[in-house]
């Protein structure tokens, strides 16, 4: 036998060498293993979420957050937080109705002088006023904060009596008060209420101006004139002093008393400048058919430029419009409105003039010969920078009663004939496959709504809020809203022509009268009753209490389908 102190010396030697053993294996490299569960041949174009990381991303709330301003419309609440990936909302803010957003991003102020001529009449600042807020509209959906300025804010600079009492030309005071406003608001854009961003959102120039400006320089563009600057508060100051110094009754720019060594000039190939020469230049029909009226005028000016960017929004989308469709089988009336919105943005602009804008002289300018911006219907989601999606995202309940047929849901039928979350899980069936859970699946989808590429790729709506009558138009007050994030007027009459968007003028001839009663008249049908079933939906939604702990039906599809509802209260919220 083993001596009492040799059984000890083992003992401690195999506890040592299994210690070891284990530390090792542990310590295992494997930085090699992709992330994200998404391979490099098969990477979207938009990167997508860490969706593996989340669980240690984020954590549960301890207490209720506070409310904020402005975070609320009617019955709707939420909160802005960076932490606005979270899966449910409701781990965040400890409420189920109350969703968490991305805070609003930082818009760059863009400012413009307007001092209408003392000889103008009403219906030339008519005019001017269109034209502003066309200017407006366009650099908002930029992503800008455009603001007008006036000769009161020229009054406010310390600088505005020196330049009073200078002898210069009228067209160098009026340029030396745009400076002076400018400078008073302070660091940003002054751009003419002539020159547009003519491009994609995710331009590489707009993407710089949205940055900001180099302290060390004003950035001016080549052969601009005077369309548009940047630059910061401290240089531009110093800039407008120099241009005091120098001053004589020869100059009629400010840019010729700015020593150069102040600007930083760039190439203005996203920028559309409308003054007299390009109009001159490339549009000289409009001055000529509107010589005698200046009103006239600028309201074909008005229409033209509404429809270069119009133009410009259908030729940055080559691969068309998509409208999400998921279990089409009965979700024809759910995307109906979605179709004709699609149908309006595909729809030539209205104008006098098939013209090109400035910066882009060579494009082709859509004419009702052309060939349509295509429109599809895809069950999922499509991640291309060519395509534009418009999503109609129905509450869970909605969707269970017209996926049924029928208004009379009982939750033994949601629990026994329904799956979790189909909505959902067709969206993203392309990018994630069938096998992911609901949670990651939300946080990829609110990228899809409101990441930093969404807002110029895709619009989102509930079903709830749009029309829920067969052939009725998309209402005026909605159409205004999201003007603002296109940048242009939608063609307000949607009206289709029936015969050529079915197909039907190229369609067999009439079946014989015993089989009167052929498809289209079964869809027309099968379409009502679905608008049916969704305005019944959107009855029981809002007579839902609010106030009540017994859950009802409603109760029950929501918690069946969580990741459907959190999903459709996120779009709802952010619309």
């Amino acid at each position: 036998m083993f001596p009492h102190r040799s059984t000890t010396l083992v003992a401690i030697v195999i506890f040592v060498a299994l210690s070891l053993f284990i530390f090792s294996a542990s310590n295992i490299d494997s930085s090699s293993e992709p992330v994200g569960g998404i391979s490099e041949g098969t990477k979207p174009k938009f990167p997508l979420p860490n969706l593996d990381t989340l669980r240690f991303r984020f954590r549960p709330a301890a207490h209720r957050p506070p409310e904020q301003k402005d975070s609320s419309s009617g019955e709707l609440k939420w909160y802005n937080d960076w932490t606005w990936l979270n899966p449910f909302s409701s781990s965040i803010t400890l409420e189920e109705d109350r969703s968490v957003l991305p805070p609003l991003r930082t818009r760059r102020p863009v400012y413009t002088f307007y001092e209408s001529s003392d000889k103008s009449d009403d219906e030339e600042k008519e005019a001017d006023r269109k034209l502003l807020l066309v200017w407006r509209r366009a650099w908002y959906a930029q992503g800008f904060r455009p603001v007008v300025l006036t000769r009161a804010e020229a009054m406010n600079n310390p600088l505005y009596e020196a330049v009073q009492q200078l002898k210069i030309d009228p067209a160098l005071h009026a340029d030396l008060l745009r400076w002076l406003a400018w400078e008073n608001m302070g660091t940003g854009l002054l751009a003419d209420w002539h020159c547009f961003p003519m491009a994609r959102y995710d331009d590489w120039l707009l993407s710089s101006l949205r940055r900001g400006a180099l302290p060390t320089h004003i950035t001016r563009f080549e052969n601009f004139d005077s369309g548009l600057f940047a630059g910061e508060k401290a240089r531009i100051g110093e800039a407008i002093k120099e241009a005091i110094k120098a001053a004589n009754s020869h100059a009629s720019s400010i840019t010729e008393l700015i020593p150069p060594e102040f600007f930083r000039i760039e190439k203005p190939t996203s920028l559309a400048f409308y003054n007299s020469a390009a109009i001159s230049t490339h549009y000289s029909a409009l001055s000529d058919k509107h010589a005698g009226s200046s009103a006239a005028r600028r309201l074909a000016l008005v229409e033209l430029v509404n429809a270069h960017l119009h133009n410009t929004f259908q030729h940055s989308f080559s691969s068309g419009i998509a409208i999400l469709r998921p279990l089409p089988e009965r979700t024809m009336a759910l995307v109906e409105p979605a179709l004709r919105l699609a149908k309006a943005l595909a729809q030539c602009p209205t104008t006098q003039f098939a013209s090109c804008p400035p910066n882009r002289p060579k494009c082709q300018p859509c004419v009702s010969s052309s060939k349509p911006m295509p429109i599809i219907q895809p069950s999922a989601f499509k991640n291309t920078t060519n395509l534009f999606t418009i999503g109609i995202v129905p509450h869970p309940y909605t969707l269970i009663s017209l996926q049924s047929g029928s208004e009379e849901i009982t939750a033994r039928y949601i629990r026994r004939e329904m799956n979790r979350d189909p909505w959902l899980v067709e969206v993203t069936k392309d990018l994630l496959g069938p096998e992911r859970g609901g949670p990651s699946r939300v946080v990829v989808f609110k990228d899809f709504v409101a990441g930093d590429t969404a807002m110029a790729s895709s619009i989102w709506m509930t079903a709830e809020n749009l029309s829920a009558k067969p052939g009725e138009d998309l209402p005026p007050t909605l159409l205004d809203e999201i003007e603002w994030q296109f940048g242009f007027i939608i063609p307000r009459d949607l009206q289709v022509k029936t015969k050529v968007e079915r197909g039907e003028a190229s369609s067999p001839p009439d079946p014989p009268p015993e089989e009167k009663k052929d498809s289209t008249t079964l869809r027309n049908e099968e379409l009502e009753k679905q608008y049916r079933l969704i305005e019944k939906a959107r009855e029981v939604l809002k007579s839902r209490p609010k106030d009540s702990n017994r859950m009802g039906i409603i109760g029950v599809a929501e918690a069946w389908n969580l990741a459907d509802s959190e999903v459709w209260r996120f779009v709802r919220a952010y619309r």
